[in-house]
């Protein structure tokens, strides 16, 4: 099963992707806990696509995986814009680039602290978020 939601970017329709999160959470029967850090790590992610894609929308996709090591709740989040090194994101609040306090970077932090596993790839044109939740696993 795969939900895929072609969104705009316009203010709040990150609030849509994590309701369908939500909902998709629920019928995997995740703990509350674990779909509130998903669906504020969706958020999160969504905003990111609202800022720094290329305006015209970004993707959603929802679904599951079953590999060696259990099975996933997956969220994947697709822009179109002109892309970012990941390793060079400040680990949140300092910039590495500059060497100054900002608040650039809180973001995909926040993500990763939320989520079990995340992968970003991103290049000029594409960026992918792969946001990954254990089912079933610890709390």
């Amino acid at each position: 099963m795969t939900l895929t939601l072609n969104l705009p970017a316009v203010p709040e329709v990150e609030l849509v992707a994590a309701k369908a999160v939500e909902l998709v959470g629920r019928d995997l029967q995740l703990a509350s806990t674990s779909i509130e850090s998903v669906s504020v790590a969706t958020v999160e992610a969504c905003l990111n696509a609202i800022e720094h894609g290329n305006q015209s929308g970004f993707t959603v996709r929802v679904g599951t995986q079953d590999d060696g090591e259990g099975r996933w709740l997956v969220i994947e989040v697709e822009d179109h814009g002109v892309g970012f090194d990941p390793d060079a994101v400040p680990a949140g609040g300092k910039s590495r680039k500059h060497g100054s306090a900002s608040n650039r970077g809180w973001g995909l932090k926040l993500i990763r602290d939320l989520m079990d596993d995340v992968q970003v790839e991103s290049r000029p044109g594409l960026t992918i978020v792969r946001m990954r939740k254990r089912i079933g696993g610890a709390e």
